[in-house]
């Protein structure tokens, strides 16, 4: 069900009318240690990471973190099995990627002495990797590898790629060639020849695929072929197929070599939208593109990565063409927009532009007679690029194999039939010459922004009224009339206000004075009446019967209007220590104020704003249609509004600066830091994925894995890092988490962007658990199952040094009995030890078990309390011990042969 609404929300985003702006992009880099950008392949695990081919090897991405894994050299081609496992091939040969169990990946090889492996496919449980002169066929399930070599029929392998549940070979010769079991067979499928498949790609019981002549062709279930006419051909033919997806049935995108990335309608061949340097992406030279598990479109340039949302409710208007200077402010005015700069005013119109393509074509030298006529130097066009300068543009390994350079403007050869045959060639082949020519392709569906006339200062406030549109800046404040401006007030306005229910136009000036305007048949008249307000007015609003509230920085004042005059005018002081620029809102009978410092409530009783402790202090805030929209570090919410379903994907966006809604909507215009402009469409429908699950990055420390499969490190060893993840690529900077350490903290952490990694200097011996949870941008909260691990306590406290200690015990006290007949002073002097070792093991375990492992004072009172309890038991054990040895010594004395009683004497012993 949710692929379906998936599906219409796309749809319904792909048929938007005209104005509606350009997809939202999100950009990603390494950065500087990894300033080797080149990515020859993508994909991303049923966990949500995704892994980048680089020549460095794979590069790992969870939407905040890089890991590069290193191997033996460069991997170009990575496969997803149906178990989630990843498999490469690379210049090392081909392996399979593993993991251990504490979040580390490595590469590991299958392959012996095979090098230059290029490219990679797996259908079902086998995985075929391919160089120039074998394919290895490696079962996943028994791990054994069967190899196919090429033939003289076959020529060098030049790639490989899958349809219908089969793996078919471009081959330097034999065209494209199918492999069947051990072998080799014909395809079965009618491709023109001397062109190769460059990408196929799996839809709804079709395949779309790309032919290097540009050509776009679907192939159904029944192996029937149909092209695509593609309307902006040209623009597709001079840009160059690298590669390509469906992003649903209806839409596929094509990754080009100079043209960024085209998306285009399946049905009609017209192109939707197209994604290169004026609409966002950084570099028009596309490598690889990748579609996510959360229908988000992924493209490698040469500055690192760029990812497509076209199913977000955000459009952006800020790469159109014509605009410059620091984007202040912007709005939409009778379907037109308009943005208000550091540089002036610009309205977006639609214009055709043209892109210049630059290309090369093959023109046939002319022969004069059997011989041809000799070609100078001087007389040769500028050299086009080779095949080795190209060969990193042109899709890499692909591309290598290609004899000849893709003319943008050649022949395309007509799609074979199955009773047509090839004409022979002649046997000798035409010589030709590269010559360069600029084309000139329409965009007609661009737009660009023009100057309004009149504005040539800072822009930073637009205001409609009576079906006029006000700009206000630094130049004052103008009437605008498409691309022209009028001007009202020539001089620096700070803010404005147009009350609709009074028809005026107040204005804050930067000399702190008020004045204000009425329309009158076409003409703004100036009007004194609250030209003795003089302070800097921030906000103004409107409250009930006849209220206008005016704030500045520590006032508020209400005035009471009769009729066009100020009957009552009330001053009440307000606390804002930081100076900030404060809001206000009116809602119902109540009067509300906004600072950083919190949000207010009027008392009319005592003329007093008092603190509205349950609501949060707002980091940024921004007034609404009759409400504020405020950030508290964590969320956006609003105040006073209803609707914005959407309002969580506002953190997507960082550091805005700017939030304009237009009147009677939920759409809003967005302004952020980084110059960017978007609109947001707060009542559109979106599909919302679940998230990936919260996953167990890395353990780093001192740790093994004991036989109960528990982490397990010692006391004196015991610094720990443990470190989450759940992977996102809407707002992983926005992302929570918190944790809790059974065994130590009775409570869980505060939420925060930073808790996903948590480091522990020392840990007290004891078993522990460790518990942590997630929370995206909509409040979903995600937990990760408990993590058990054993601190163990040094040698001398663990039970076996115990037991040791304990047998030692007991033999020095059968040695101490033994000796006590013959050497009694010997025997007294072990007994007292053994009482003192056993005395001090005693209060050690006790100790041990009493100890709060709080404060050192506390745990000494412990300990004297201890020592007193068992000093009973120290004076019951000596007493005993020299009682038994003492008597064991008269006995001894007694049965000696020495004695009268042994001898037979008549003496008695006492």
């Amino acid at each position: 069900m949710r692929k379906i609404f998936l599906f219409i929300a796309l749809l319904w985003c792909f048929q938007a009318a005209a104005q509606n702006g350009n997809y939202f992009l999100s950009h990603y880099s390494p950065g500087e240690n990894h300033s080797d950008n080149v990515c020859f392949d993508m994909v991303q695990d049923p966990s949500g990471m995704v892994y980048f081919a680089t020549r460095r090897g794979i590069q790992r991405f969870d939407g905040r973190n890089w890991k590069m894994i290193t191997g033996q050299g460069s991997v170009y081609s990575l496969q997803l099995t149906s178990d989630g496992q990843i498999v490469w091939a690379g210049a090392a040969g081909f392996g399979k990627l593993e993991s251990n169990g504490f979040g580390d990946q490595r590469l590991v090889t299958l392959s012996s002495e095979t090098r230059d492996v290029f490219e990679c496919v797996v259908i079902q449980r086998t995985a075929y990797f391919v160089t120039e002169t074998q394919v290895f066929v490696y079962n996943l399930d028994s791990n054994k590898t069967d190899i196919i070599p090429s033939t003289n029929l076959t020529g060098a392998l030049v790639g490989i790629f899958e349809l219908f549940g089969s793996a078919y070979l471009n081959t330097e010769r034999g065209g494209v060639i199918k492999i069947d079991g051990q072998k080799f067979s014909k395809s079965g499928f009618k491709f023109p020849e001397n062109e190769e498949v460059i990408f196929s790609c799996a839809g709804d019981r079709q395949y779309l695929i790309a032919l290097s002549d540009n050509r776009i062709l679907l192939c159904n279930e029944n192996q029937k072929i149909r092209e695509i006419k593609i309307q902006d051909s040209s623009y597709v033919d001079a840009s160059v197929i690298v590669s390509g997806s469906f992003v649903n049935k209806d839409l596929f995108v094509l990754g080009t070599l100079r043209g960024g990335m085209i998306f285009i309608q399946t049905a009609t061949g017209r192109t939707q939208e197209i994604i290169n340097y004026n609409t966002g992406l950084p570099d028009n030279e596309v490598y690889a593109l990748m579609i996510d598990r959360s229908q988000g479109i992924w493209a490698s340039h040469e500055y690192g990565f760029t990812r497509v949302a076209p199913y977000l409710p955000f459009r952006s208007f800020g790469h159109y063409p014509g605009l410059s200077g620091n984007l202040l402010c912007a709005t939409s005015f009778e379907g037109n927009v308009y943005v208000g700069t550091s540089l002036g005013l610009f309205k977006l119109e639609k214009q055709d532009v043209y892109d210049e393509i630059v290309y090369y074509v093959d023109v046939e030298i002319k022969r004069s007679g059997k011989t041809s006529e000799p070609v100078h130097e001087k007389d040769l066009p500028e050299t086009p690029p080779t095949t080795e300068t190209e060969s990193k543009k042109k899709s890499f390994w692909k591309f290598f194999k290609k004899s000849k350079t893709t003319s943008p403007v050649e022949d395309k050869a007509p799609l074979k039939k199955d009773n047509e045959t090839t004409a022979p060639k002649s046997e000798e082949a035409p010589r030709y010459q590269k010559i360069k020519k600029t084309e000139r392709v329409l965009r007609a569906s661009q737009f660009v922004y023009k100057k309004v006339s009149g504005v040539d200062a800072k822009v930073t406030q637009l205001v409609s009224i009576n079906n006029s549109l006000i700009a206000i800046g630094l130049g004052g404040a103008y009437e605008i009339n498409g691309v022209a401006a009028k001007p009202i007030l020539e001089e620096p306005v700070r803010m404005a206000y147009a009350s609709r229910e009074r028809q005026t136009l107040f204005l804050s000036t930067y000399a702190d004075e008020l004045k204000t305007y009425q329309s009158v048949n076409g003409a703004w008249l100036y009007s004194d009446a609250l030209e003795n307000l003089d302070d800097r007015i921030t906000s103004i609003m409107e409250g009930e019967r006849d209220e206008l509230w005016f704030l500045s920085i520590n006032k508020v004042y209400r005035l009471q209007f009769s009729g066009k005059t100020v009957a009552e005018i009330e001053t009440i002081d307000v606390s804002n220590p930081k100076f900030d620029e404060q809001l206000g809102v009116h809602l119902g009978r109540d009067i509300y104020l906004v600072n950083s410092e919190g949000f207010f409530k009027l008392d009319r009783s005592k003329s007093s704003f008092a603190l509205l402790d349950s609501l949060p202090k707002p980091l940024h805030y921004f007034a609404g249609d009759g409400g504020i929209f405020f950030n508290d570090s964590h969320t956006w919410s609003t105040f006073g509004l209803e609707g914005q379903q959407n309002l969580k994907l506002m953190n997507l966006l960082h550091d805005i600066r700017y939030v304009n809604q237009e009147r009677n909507t939920e759409n809003l215009w967005v302004i952020t830091s980084e110059n960017e402009l978007y609109k947001f469409f707060g009542n559109r429908f979106t599909p919302y994925e679940d998230g990936f699950p919260l996953k167990l990055k890395s353990v780093t420390g001192n740790v093994t894995i004991n036989k109960r499969e528990v982490f397990e490190l010692d006391q004196e060893k015991s610094a720990l890092n443990i470190e989450f993840v759940q992977p996102d690529f809407l707002a992983a900077q926005a992302i929570e988490y918190r944790y809790q350490l059974k065994g130590l903290d009775k409570t869980w952490s505060d939420w925060s962007s930073q808790n996903d990694a948590v480091d522990f200097a020392y840990l007290p011996a004891g078993d522990y658990s460790f518990n942590v949870q997630s929370r995206d941008i909509f409040g979903n909260i995600k937990e990760f199952g408990a993590v058990p691990f054993e601190v163990l306590p040094p040698y001398w406290k663990r039970p076996w040094f115990y037991a040791l200690e304990f047998f030692v015990f007991a033999a020095l006290v059968m040695l101490s009995f033994r000796l006590s007949t013959r050497f009694r002073i010997i025997s007294r002097l072990l007994s007292l030890l053994t009482i003192i070792m056993l005395i001090q093991f005693i209060q050690t375990v006790i100790g041990e078990m009493f100890s709060t492992k709080t404060s050192p004072v506390i745990d000494f009172f412990v300990q004297v309390v201890v020592a007193f309890m068992i000093l009973p038991v120290e004076g019951y054990l000596r007493n005993l011990m020299l009682r038994s040895l003492d008597s064991k010594s008269r006995l001894h004395k007694f049965l000696s042969p020495k004695s009268n009683l042994a001898s037979g004497g008549d003496e008695a012993v006492p």
